[in-house]
């Protein structure tokens, strides 16, 4: 327990969850104290003044007092509400991807600056219009390297061998590259172009504001989200439920298809 009865915390909203009549349970992502959760008495009444700062994709600055199971949100301030996020359909779907996740990878009450600054960076370059496939895939990769499961793409997870410069077989259940001389690839093998391989590597080493230069193509983006889905998923033991919402929105319409030809 905390050793003041009252105290004050900048966080992202991560989660909700409704109780009573109008009361929600809201996870925070904290820089100072990592991931908790308080209870919003009251914030889903339209008039409450704790409403919008119990959002989705909100980043704000809260003030809680301890209590006995959950402490609870007594006031806060919005810092950030991501009004460009939360109005396109795609990126509420990817930004709720980037919340999943790193709601998976954390315990509670454990700090990780570095993850905190992680997402907020990805939404606020998100927010500025730098495509959403594109900073859901730097988030994940560089998410899942802080959390210790970095995926290995320059060396044989077996014997050590360096990948080189063409294209590689991805074994998500080993975490990275399996070269030829260590026989057949195991049987969940991806193969992944020379191309894709050295986008991974850019992408775990930059920053968010370079995202802003870079331009991937459309099967660049898709390859590595077939990776880092098989790899995220053997680490957690699960799959996200946000990633059935991106694939319901990258399911081609009726009419795409015959427009395609396809059908």
């Amino acid at each position: 327990m905390d050793r003041y009865r009252t105290y004050r915390t900048d966080g992202i909203v991560l989660k909700r969850t409704a109780i009573g009549e109008a009361d929600r349970v809201v996870t925070l992502f904290t820089k100072e104290k990592g991931m908790l959760s308080a209870i919003a008495k009251g914030s889903r009444k339209p008039t409450s003044k704790l409403a919008a700062s119990t959002e989705l994709l909100t980043y704000g600055r809260y003030f809680l007092a301890v209590g006995r199971n959950l402490d609870i949100i007594t006031q806060s301030d919005i810092k950030q509400a991501f009004v460009s996020i939360k109005s396109d359909t795609s990126r509420i779907a990817h930004g709720t991807y980037l919340l999943e996740l790193t709601s998976a990878l954390l315990e509670e009450r454990q700090p990780n600056p570095d993850m905190f600054d992680l997402l907020l960076s990805a939404l606020y370059i998100m927010e500025s219009g730098t495509s959403p496939e594109l900073v859901a895939r730097y988030f994940e990769l560089q998410a899942v390297d802080l959390a210790g499961y970095r995926p290995e793409i320059e060396r044989c997870v077996r014997c050590g061998e360096n990948a080189g410069s063409s294209d590689i077989i991805f074994s998500p259940s080993l975490g990275g590259y399996v070269c030829e001389k260590c026989g057949l690839p195991p049987g969940d093998g991806i193969s992944i172009q020379a191309e894709t391989a050295s986008v991974i590597k850019r992408l775990m080493s930059a920053d968010a504001a370079s995202l802003r230069q870079m331009t991937l193509t459309t099967e660049t983006l898709d390859e590595i989200a077939k990776i880092m889905r098989w790899h995220i998923r053997y680490r957690l033991d699960k799959d996200l439920n946000s990633i059935h919402m991106i694939d319901v929105l990258n399911q081609p319409t009726v009419g795409n298809q015959d427009s395609s030809g396809v059908g």
